[in-house]
């Protein structure tokens, strides 16, 4: 498999990122994107992670952790000939109104 060092790859850690006031931001009708975890994956990898808004991004499937109790979603992302699972999870809300934020990302 070709690399694609481009692509950042471990656990994201964006620095302000505050999930409080994006939960907040969101509630208020703004950044709606951050309500899908496909959107979430394409537009926060796009603009921190080095993935591309070309990519092709699919929902894999989403499950409860059992540690933490946090709703997780993978989205799978084919970049060049590269294939990614981008691990996201629900840090302030579950369920519909929750935003999803990027934990980990893994190449397949």
């Amino acid at each position: 498999m070709p690399e694609c060092p481009e692509v950042h790859i471990g656990r994201v850690v964006l620095p302000g990122e505050d999930y409080g006031r994006i939960q907040r931001a969101v509630d208020a009708g703004n950044n709606p994107w951050r309500l899908s975890p496909v959107r979430t994956a394409q537009v926060v990898g796009t603009q921190h992670l080095g993935l591309r808004t070309d990519d092709v991004y699919s929902l894999m499937r989403q499950y409860v952790d059992s540690g933490s109790g946090l709703r997780h979603a993978l989205v799978h992302v084919q970049h060049k000939n590269c294939d990614f699972i981008v691990d996201l999870f629900q840090p302030e809300r579950q369920g519909a109104k929750g935003i999803w934020v990027i934990e980990d990302v893994s190449p397949v």
